[in-house]
């Protein structure tokens, strides 16, 4: 049986959804063959060589997926690229359709699983999909860690960069970042660690600081006291974040940083083990399994 994956990913996008996709494919490859999609190749890459996937490929647009799968196969979803119409296709055209989504109105449609960390009932499986490697025991090496996010399209860490250095913070960079990021940004940050150590510096933070929603309940996986940005109002991950024992900023703003730093806020790893990857791959195995 094979299983086939795809997530959105873009340099506008970053890579949240890959990640917590990948997160479920790693579990599922453990028994079953996965075959997994991602919007463009240098991503699928990635995901090959630093998510641990063993088959992934590019397609360029969420709509080419029946050039890879046929009628009938089995199809794990992450995006939101789909229209009604389409969503209903690919419902009726897959022998099995699974969406993520965290959006907490969401609910599955006829003919549909779909794996929600808020909701629960028929055709839901409840979780929150992150990598089982993060809940190890790891050293922390590292007192304050920045990552702004996988895409930095506007380049706003330009303004924000400036703001952060007397925080004596290491910088971790996106992978879709432009090439001449690290020569503008190196200079606020005590040290500027490259895109490809993202795991190891995720493991490593004893403080964790992030636009990025899925990075941040990985840094509480792994551990750290986490603080989280938010840049947009409608967010979905909020209440799963403030969960996991996250102290959310809010805007960006170096006063409310500062006070967020001297904060007390412990992560809740408990809360996430509760609904863990390994967990929702179980379940879904079950379902696959007994509709087969």
């Amino acid at each position: 049986m094979t299983i086939y994956f795809y997530a959105h990913t873009d340099n506008r996008t970053g890579l949240d959804r890959l990640r917590r996709s990948a997160a479920l494919a790693k579990e599922l490859q453990k028994e079953y063959e996965v075959y997994f999609m991602t919007t463009e190749f240098r991503s699928a890459t990635y995901a090959k060589q630093m998510l641990g996937i063993k088959k992934a490929v590019g397609i360029e647009d969420f709509r080419n997926v029946g050039t890879i799968c046929e009628r009938g196969d089995i199809l794990i979803y992450d995006s939101d690229e789909h229209n009604e119409a389409i969503h209903q296709e690919m419902i009726d055209y897959f022998g099995k359709f699974i969406r993520i989504s965290y959006d907490p109105k969401d609910l599955p449609k006829v003919g549909e699983i779909l794996i929600s960390p808020y909701i629960v009932g028929e055709n839901i499986i409840n979780g929150i999909l992150v990598d089982m490697v993060y809940f190890k025991d790891s050293e922390k090496s590292i007192d304050k860690l920045f990552f702004y996010g996988d895409s930095d399209y506007e380049k706003r860490m330009l303004e924000i960069a400036p703001k952060l250095k007397d925080f004596q913070m290491e910088f971790l960079e996106g992978f879709y970042f432009f090439v001449d990021m690290e020569e503008r940004l190196a200079p606020f940050f005590t040290t500027y660690h490259s895109y490809e150590e993202y795991q190891e510096f995720i493991q490593a933070a004893r403080t964790f600081l992030s636009f990025s929603p899925q990075s941040a309940l990985e840094a509480v996986a792994a551990g750290a006291k986490t603080i989280y940005i938010q840049s947009k109002e409608d967010d979905a991950y909020l209440s799963i974040l403030e969960r996991a024992g996250i102290k959310n900023l809010g805007y960006f703003d170096v006063t409310h940083l500062q006070e967020a730093l001297l904060s007390t806020s412990v992560p809740n790893k408990a809360y996430l083990q509760s609904l863990s990857v390994e967990k929702v791959a179980k379940r879904l195995s079950e379902y696959l399994k007994s509709n087969s």
